[in-house]
C-alpha cells in the first residue's frame, strides 16, 4: 500500500529554527512521503510558490509550522475546498503575546485573533510546545498534543573549540553568565529579553563576572544603554545571531545560563527552545518558575517571579548567581541535565510522537498510516 503524502509548510528559511524544528520531527518517516515547503522570499511570493506545489503535488496531510501567513489561510482554504485535514504546529499564543508585551499590537490584534482562532478551530490537531499550552486549548475544546521543542543533535564540541572561543571573547579566567534569545524591545511592558541580567549584574560588581547575550534584535540598543547606565558596560559581551550549528558551542561557554518568561499566559504556555539546549550542553540553568521550566527543571534552579514585570527579580538572581559563583559544587545539578533533555527534547523522542500524532490524523480521515 502507497505511504500517504504529508507536506509541511515552514515559514522560514533552510536554516531558520521552523526548518530545523521540521526536520527533525519528520526525521523517522518514510523520505518519499513528506515534503518541505520552505519560506520562498515575501508573504506573496510564498503563497504563490505553495499553492503551486500543492496543486503539483496534493498531500493527504497538511502540517503548518508556526501560525502564519499564508500558512494558515492557505490550509484552511485547502481543508475547506478539497478536505485536506491540517495540523497546525504552534508555541504561542499570539494575539494574547501581541497584547500584553505590545508588540505588533494596536490595529492588528483583531486580525492576529481572527487568523489564530481560525486556525486553532479548523485544525484536525494541534501541536503544542508546552504542557501548559495543551491545557490551555483543552479547557477550550480544541485537539492539543504536546511535543516539545528540541536540540541540536550534534553536541560534540572539542576543548579547543570551547578555548578558541573563550579567546576569542576574552572570557579566561571569568566566571559567565549568559542567556540566548531574541532581543525583542516590549513597547507595552517597557524591557527588552535580556534586562534582568544586565541589573543583576550591577549587584555582582566584586566578582570576576562576564555576562554574555547571544542574539540579536530591536531591543539590542535599549540593552546597551542600560548596561552604560548601570556601569556594567565593560563586563557585557553581545556576540550577535550565531549559525545554529554554532549553538553547542556557545552553550559550553556558559557557567551558568539564564532563561526568564514573564508569569502571565504567553510566558506559561512556552517551553521556549532555549531550554533545551542549555539542558542537552549541560549547564547550569537559573530559570523562571513559570511555564515549562518549572516542568522540566531541578527546583534547586528555579526562581520565583511575580506578575509581568518583576522588578525584584534581577535581586534574586544576583544572590543565586553569587551562591554559585562562590559554592561551585552547587553546579553538579548540572550534569543531570543531559539525560532529562536526551529523554524528553531530543528529536529521537520527539519524531516518535510526531509519527504517532501524524498516524492518528491520517487513519482518522480514512488514510493508511506512515510505514
Amino acid at each position: 500500500m502507497k505511504s500517504p503524502r504529508i507536506t509541511l509548510l515552514v515559514h522560514g528559511g533552510p536554516s531558520s529554527i521552523e526548518a530545523i524544528r521540521a526536520r527533525g520531527l519528520a526525521r523517522r518517516a518514510p523520505p518519499e512521503s513528506v515534503r518541505f515547503l520552505l519560506r520562498e522570499g515575501g508573504r506573496a511570493a510564498t503563497l504563490r510558490a505553495w499553492s503551486r506545489d500543492l496543486r503539483s503535488h496534493p498531500p493527504e496531510l497538511l502540517y503548518v509550522l508556526n501560525t502564519a501567513l499564508p500558512g494558515v489561510p492557505l490550509a484552511i482554504w485547502k481543508r475547506l475546498t478539497s478536505g485536506i485535514p491540517y495540523v497546525l504546529d504552534t508555541g504561542d499564543v499570539i494575539q494574547e503575546m501581541a497584547r500584553r508585551s505590545g508588540i505588533g499590537a494596536g490595529g492588528r490584534l483583531p486580525l492576529l485573533a481572527i487568523i489564530e482562532q481560525s486556525a486553532w478551530r479548523q485544525a484536525d490537531r494541534i501541536v503544542v510546545r508546552g504542557t501548559r499550552h495543551r491545557d490551555y486549548l483543552h479547557a477550550r475544546g480544541l485537539p492539543a498534543t504536546l511535543i516539545r521543542d528540541g536540540y541540536a543533535e550534534d553536541q560534540e564540541v572539542s576543548p579547543a573549540r570551547i578555548q578558541a572561543l573563550r579567546s576569542q571573547w576574552k572570557l579566561e579566567g571569568r566566571f559567565v553568565v549568559g542567556l540566548m534569545g531574541s532581543l525583542v524591545w516590549s513597547p507595552r511592558l517597557k524591557i527588552c529579553y535580556g534586562w534582568d541580567l544586565i541589573r543583576a549584574l550591577a549587584e555582582l560588581r566584586d566578582l570576576s563576572l562576564s555576562a554574555v547575550i547571544i542574539g540579536d534584535g530591536n531591543g539590542r540598543p535599549w540593552l546597551e544603554a542600560e548596561a552604560q547606565r548601570l556601569g556594567v558596560q565593560d563586563r557585557l559581551i553581545f556576540t550577535g545571531r550565531i549559525a545554529y550549528s554554532d549553538v553547542p558551542a556557545y552553550m559550553r561557554l556558559l557557567d551558568v545560563a539564564l532563561s526568564t518568561q514573564t508569569n502571565n499566559l504567553p510566558g506559561q504556555v512556552r517551553t521556549t527552545g532555549k531550554i533545551p539546549e542549555y539542558m542537552a550542553a549541560g549547564c547550569h540553568i537559573l530559570a523562571s518558575r513559570v511555564g515549562e521550566a518549572e516542568l522540566l527543571l531541578p527546583d534547586a534552579m528555579l526562581v520565583p517571579y511575580e506578575g509581568e514585570v518583576d522588578l525584584a527579580y534581577p535581586h534574586r538572581l544576583a544572590e543565586r548567581i553569587r551562591g554559585l559563583a562562590t559554592h561551585p559544587e552547587q553546579r553538579e545539578l548540572r550534569l543531570t541535565l543531559p539525560a532529562i533533555a536526551a529523554a524528553t527534547c531530543s528529536y529521537e523522542v520527539l519524531s516518535r510522537d510526531w509519527i504517532a500524532v501524524m498516524n492518528e490524523v491520517l487513519t482518522g480521515m480514512g488514510h493508511p498510516p506512515l510505514d
